[in-house]
């Protein structure tokens, strides 16, 4: 009896770990690359677009596209708003240019946050009530 409760739990699982779909790598999404729009003497602003998560703090990089996103600048939003940040650039090894782009990575996302753990949460009770019986 305990087994084939055991066996339609697991199954359950199975079932519903291949039911449910993959959520896309942070690389293929491409939201962490932004266009630089003007360039000061100590400032870079650039075009952060509906990238809410965007806030000021952060530290990225500014990389050169044409020779294989190579180090040019370290950089720290000091402020966005609406659709363009500005941010200070804290070393550069190279003058900075419209024709860099800056790279942020967003933020990750708490623990409680993510949806494996309240999937596992609610197996495990599942399986936890069905072994139990």
């Amino acid at each position: 009896m305990l087994r084939r409760y055991l066996a339609v739990a697991v199954g359950a699982a199975l079932s519903f770990a291949i039911a449910a779909p993959a959520a896309p790598a942070a690389a293929q999404q491409g939201a962490y690359r932004f266009e630089i729009t003007a360039v000061g003497d100590s400032t870079v602003s650039f075009r952060v677009g509906d990238a809410l998560w965007v806030k000021a703090g952060m530290r990225g990089i500014a990389v050169d596209p044409a020779r294989h996103d190579a180090l040019i600048a370290r950089v720290a939003v000091l402020r966005v708003s609406g659709a363009l940040a500005t941010a200070l650039v804290t070393g550069q090894t190279a003058q900075l240019t419209a024709d860099y782009v800056v790279l942020l990575e967003p933020p990750k996302k708490h623990w409680y946050q993510q949806p494996a753990i309240w999937i596992s949460a609610a197996v495990g009770i599942a399986v936890g009530v069905l072994v139990a019986r």
